[in-house]
């Protein structure tokens, strides 16, 4: 069985966790809506959190806490179909929630 996938809105990161870029607020190199990256290290800095993320499209800015929007891919353990349905996330919902 298939396990289940699912999007958490600015959730906590760590090294390792896949998120998709929602809105950057980067005026000079910002990461397009929809770019997907992995998190490679956390820090904090001047007492907000970043998150250094290595971008499908080669960039490494870091999203910041409090001021970009991201969504964190959680992957669940699999899931007995028949419970009668099961969530998914489709690319158009994603682009839809990048232009809140």
């Amino acid at each position: 069985m298939a396990s289940k996938r699912k999007y958490e809105t600015n959730a906590d990161l760590q090294p390792g966790d896949k998120v998709i870029c929602l809105k950057m607020e980067d005026e000079f190199s910002p990461i397009p809506g929809g770019t997907p990256g992995v998190v490679k290290t956390v820090s904090e800095v001047f007492g907000q959190k970043q998150y250094y993320v290595n971008w499908k499209n080669g960039s490494k800015l870091a999203l910041i806490d409090g001021v970009d929007k991201w969504a964190k891919l959680v992957e669940d353990e699999p899931e007995d179909l028949s419970e009668g349905f099961m969530f998914f996330t489709t690319k158009r919902a994603i682009i839809k929630e990048t232009k809140k």
